[in-house]
């Protein structure tokens, strides 16, 4: 009796696992494609050979995209209730963007009426919302195949990765592919000037903040392309830093855009392998920050921020539309989608 029941057993495990791979070939061939932007990084997995660790920019959902219960829990933090939650299945519903790119528009613990999504599971949850899990988060093959990944991460320092899923009706994604944007971007912190020795018998004082940041596009692709430089940076956004639970900044400049039309001067041509920069003072009143926590607090230039590792930041290159930029040279050259750099805080700490 006791042998027909492991028996039995060990048919339903391999009837599970069989299920489960059918399934996925299923949605590999007939589930909707979907492009996620990523970036990857290299671990090894001793169980499976080889392969990328990948980090969707979905996968961290800011508090004000979520809807029903998983407001509730992005409203407060409490260890108990977080491991209660742990595991749960949400969905985040997705719209594909004028560059082709899935971005999430809001997470629910119920799948939405209509449109596109992921379902996923929940890692974490506090007040600046929800961290998930889409099950495609681990890209495996070949050791050969991971290591020319790796160095290839390496060569297109500050370029985002594509990836390609294919979404089953139920909202369980498979990966099927990735590319390289042939756009990257990269920064280098203004070095702080040198600081005084400090007088015995006086209160110790933090160093200033960051100043200033040197900006480099880069063009890792096999073709001409274009960017858009327009004048004071403002071709460049600051990005609360999402991923970063204790970020209590926020930029002035995050909810408007008078940015001035772009003009041919404005638009540089890179060669393939060529770069460009530029260079941002954080000091000027255009990249100031407010205190969240605070509702009336006056706007503070970054380098004045006393708790600077809860100023964290990334950047955006957010060229001008397609629209903005009609009729002007090499506007065919120009690729319109954002790309973001590394994470920064004030205290010129990088992720």
């Amino acid at each position: 009796m006791k042998v027909k029941l492991a028996l039995l057993a060990a048919a339903l495990q391999v009837l599970v696992l069989a299920f489960m791979g059918g399934q996925r070939e299923w949605i590999m061939r007939t589930g909707t494609p979907l492009v996620l932007r990523t970036a990857p990084i290299d671990p090894n997995d001793p169980m499976r050979g080889a392969f990328v660790r990948l980090t969707y920019e979905i996968s961290t959902v800011p508090a004000v995209l979520c809807r029903g219960e998983t407001a509730k829990w992005a409203k407060g933090y409490d260890y108990r209730e977080s491991q209660k939650i742990r595991d749960r299945v949400v969905y985040a519903a997705v719209s594909v963007n004028a560059y082709g790119l899935a971005e999430l528009t809001s997470l629910s613990d119920t799948p939405p009426a209509s449109g596109p999504y992921l379902r996923g599971r929940v890692e974490s949850a506090d007040t600046n919302g929800v961290r998930v899990r889409y099950g495609i988060e681990a890209y495996f093959m070949h050791q050969d195949a991971a290591r020319r990944m790796e160095t290839m991460g390496a060569e297109k320092a500050g370029a985002p990765m594509d990836v390609t899923v294919a979404v089953g009706s139920s909202g369980l994604a498979v990966l099927k592919d990735t590319s390289w944007e042939p756009l990257g971007i990269t920064f280098a912190v203004d070095r702080r000037p040198p600081q005084p020795n400090r007088v015995p018998g006086q209160p110790w004082q933090p160093p200033p903040g960051i100043a200033g940041l040197t900006v480099t596009l880069h063009n890792y692709g096999d073709k001409d392309l274009a960017i858009v430089n327009l004048p004071d940076g403002q071709s460049f956004r600051l990005l609360a830093n999402t991923r970063f639970n204790g970020n209590n900044y926020a930029w002035v400049g995050e909810k408007s855009d008078n940015r001035p039309a772009p003009a041919a001067k404005d638009i540089i041509v890179l060669k393939p392998g060529a770069k460009h920069d530029v260079h941002l003072d954080l000091t000027q009143s255009q990249w100031w920050v407010t205190d969240i926590r605070k509702p009336n607090a006056e706007p503070m230039p970054l380098q004045k921020v006393t708790d600077g590792w809860s100023a964290s930041f990334r950047l955006e290159y957010s060229p001008p539309s397609a629209d903005a930029v009609r009729g002007l040279p090499h506007a065919d050259l120009i690729r319109h989608a954002p790309v973001r750099s590394r994470a920064f805080n004030a205290n010129q700490g990088v992720d």
